[in-house]
């Protein structure tokens, strides 16, 4: 993935513009939204699940992740009838960090909403081969075959913006190479079952 961005030109988005450009792309996307997570620790402000969390209330922020959430169940919806849906890769590292803990207990209830999620280790043979070749992989949005997102983070862990790839060799490529780590993936639920349910991370 990271060859093909690297060779490409991409047009620089502040997080306004890419939060509103990406959102306009969805409503007409021809396949599949695909999104790579591989930091092991965020910033999300205005989540309050995560700001709770990040303030070691723990298990207020499950409960807060386990509220209902029609405006996300609607959005996984209209992706259904569109014949896309998204489709979150998210490598790990282990043990765990304490944000990953988090993470996966939150991603549970998107699971449950709708999103189709599949956990890769950072040992997993693809994952490890890519990166030895490549570098890290990048944190990215692919909206069918019309555009990826690389998006950018702060030195804190909070997203500032996005740079779009519409060229279609780019698009095509980096879809391809997720959707071959997303075959490889465990599903959610096992991963989450093994791993994660029922463990507070450290001083959770």
């Amino acid at each position: 993935m990271r060859d093909l961005l690297r060779a490409a030109t991409g047009q620089r988005l502040s997080l306004p513009e890419y939060e509103a450009d990406f959102y306009d792309t969805v409503k007409s996307v021809d396949g599949p939204i695909l999104k790579t997570e591989r930091m092991q620790s965020f910033r999300e402000p205005g989540s309050p699940s995560w700001e709770a969390f990040a303030a070691g209330r723990w298990d207020e922020a499950l409960r807060i992740a386990a509220e209902p959430n029609p405006e996300l169940e609607r959005f996984f919806a209209d992706l259904d009838a569109l014949d896309s849906g998204l489709h979150r890769l998210r490598i790990v590292e282990l043990p765990l960090t304490p944000y990953v803990s988090w993470e996966l207990n939150f991603l549970r209830f998107r699971a449950k909403a709708g999103e189709r999620i599949g956990v890769l280790t950072a040992d997993a043979d693809g994952v490890a081969k890519l990166e030895r070749e490549q570098g890290a992989v990048p944190e990215l949005m692919v909206a069918g075959s019309r555009a990826v997102y690389e998006v950018r983070y702060d030195e804190t862990g909070a997203p500032v913006g996005a740079d779009k790839f519409v060229d279609h060799a780019v698009v095509v490529g980096c879809r391809a190479q997720v959707m071959s780590l997303l075959g490889d993936a465990e599903p959610f639920e096992s991963f989450f079952r093994r791993e994660v349910d029922g463990r507070r991370p450290p001083g959770g």
